[in-house]
């Protein structure tokens, strides 16, 4: 292996070429299965990255597509055992698309989003959050999964933070649309708690956070709240996640996130940033009125 990858990118990676090479061997799948005495589903699961695949199982994959290089063999074998590391997300009651969101995320080098209604969870204090999860919004987005997702934005914090104060910090960049600073999420000592909280996390070298002016008009994020997420070197592409009330939806194609690739440029580039940014937040703070 060139670089550690965890389970996500080991299972991107592994899939995709296995997919790739029976492919270009004129394989079809039914008759692929039926040699490896799999069930065609199994075969399709396997290759779309919806189950693992044991080390010793890819080995005889790749004697039937008569991959001899001992090295690749290992490489190969090596991304199916990374690729079924159990990680705390695995046993959590979440759609399978969150779940693989939140392993890509933990393995990220970039983490982009636009965010038009609430403060990125990332980034949500523990007050907003469950201000955010009270019984009143929950009757409007009925929440039928049963699971604690203020519980997961926890963990997942914790993992970002971890990361941040780590060796290789990922960088993060968040554009928040201005509406968000000036809704009094859980009333006055909850909102201003965090704004204090962003501005707090705006200091650190790697994260910047962007404000997406009111005054912009019509733009690319108008389309909805959206997160991607790059990683290290030319291996892996973007990834995008898009959660609503009724369905997640992570997008792999490069043809799709590449749309939304560009929409982040441009309100990265349009939304005030930096000490602007920080402004704009520390205003909405002034402007908060005590109920």
């Amino acid at each position: 292996m060139t670089e550690p990858v965890g389970p996500a990118i080991a299972r991107l990676r592994l899939h995709t070429h296995l997919r790739e090479l029976r492919e270009s061997q004129g394989h079809s799948a039914s008759a692929v299965a039926k040699k490896m005495r799999w069930s065609q589903s199994k075969l399709n699961r396997i290759e779309n990255g919806v189950v693992t695949i044991q080390p010793i199982e890819v080995k005889a994959l790749l004697e039937l597509y008569d991959v001899r290089d001992s090295t690749e063999v290992e490489r190969l074998m090596d991304l199916s055992e990374i690729s079924r590391e159990r990680r705390w997300w695995r046993e959590e009651k979440l759609s399978q698309e969150f779940k693989d969101f939140v392993a890509f995320e933990s393995e990220a080098s970039g983490l982009y989003g636009y965010f038009a209604l609430f403060i990125p969870g990332l980034l949500q204090t523990p007050q907003y959050a469950k201000a955010l999860s009270s019984p009143a919004i929950k009757e409007a987005v009925a929440d039928t999964t049963g699971m604690n997702l203020t519980e997961v934005r926890r963990k997942r914090q914790e993992t970002l933070f971890d990361r941040l104060d780590g060796a290789r910090p990922p960088t993060v960049n968040m554009a928040i649309d201005e509406a968000v600073l000036l809704r009094p999420v859980g009333g006055y000592e909850v909102m201003a708690a965090q704004l204090d909280h962003l501005l707090a996390v705006s200091k650190r070298p790697t994260v910047k956070l962007t404000v997406v002016p009111l005054e912009l008009g019509a733009h690319g994020g108008l389309g909805g709240t959206f997160e991607l997420l790059e990683f290290a070197g030319s291996h892996d592409d973007d990834v995008v996640f898009i959660e609503t009330p009724a369905d997640d939806f992570l997008l792999t194609d490069k043809t799709k996130t590449e749309t939304f690739r560009k929409i982040m440029e441009d309100l990265l580039s349009s939304g005030m940033s930096g000490t602007h940014a920080a402004e704009e937040i520390s205003q909405a703070r002034r402007r908060l009125r005590k109920g």
